[in-house]
């Protein structure tokens, strides 16, 4: 007998500890959704406490779908692409970085695409350019813009001003 409530006892915090674990679900964002996000940012929006996933984006923000991920759309907090569930308006991936990864043509074509260099103290990712710099465009996306220092590019948020990527 005891053995059997031994045995019942154990089932039971072994089902429960399984049925806790469950109530994480983890969702793989395909690649193209997330993707999408980064070639098209929106205007950021302002959330109030902590922004990480599985936290339910408020009725009064405006979430953009993704044309081709139907059920998830997005929003940008402090320059960082959110990608949201749909169906329940929970975030299912917040990037990493503050910026994401850049595309690949971008970077194409600012190395195609050199202009005359600027003197700038320090130019790391994460620096503000000063307003007195001119700043090139990237024609194809217009979220970005581009300088030279000595020599190297570096890859700048048109709307920040702040480095994004340096060669």
């Amino acid at each position: 007998m005891n053995k059997v409530l031994i045995l019942t006892a154990s089932a039971l915090i072994a089902t429960g500890g399984f049925a806790l674990a469950q109530d994480k679900v983890i969702v793989e964002v395909p690649q193209p959704a997330r993707d999408y996000v980064i070639a098209h940012p929106s205007d950021p929006v302002v959330i109030d406490g902590d922004l990480a996933e599985g936290y339910v984006v408020p009725q009064s923000v405006a979430v953009r779908p993704i044309p081709e991920s139907p059920g998830y759309g997005y929003i940008y907090v402090d320059g960082r692409p959110v990608i949201v569930s749909l169906e329940n308006r929970q975030v299912v991936y917040l990037s990493d970085s503050q910026d994401g990864p850049v595309p690949e043509d971008v970077i194409t074509y600012v190395e195609q695409n050199p202009v005359d260099t600027v003197a700038i103290d320090e130019v790391t990712t994460g620096a503000v350019v000063p307003d007195d710099i001119d700043l090139a465009p990237v024609p194809s996306q217009p979220r970005y813009a581009y300088i030279y220092v000595d020599g190297a590019p570096a890859l700048v948020d048109a709307r920040t001003r702040r480095v994004v990527w340096v060669r």
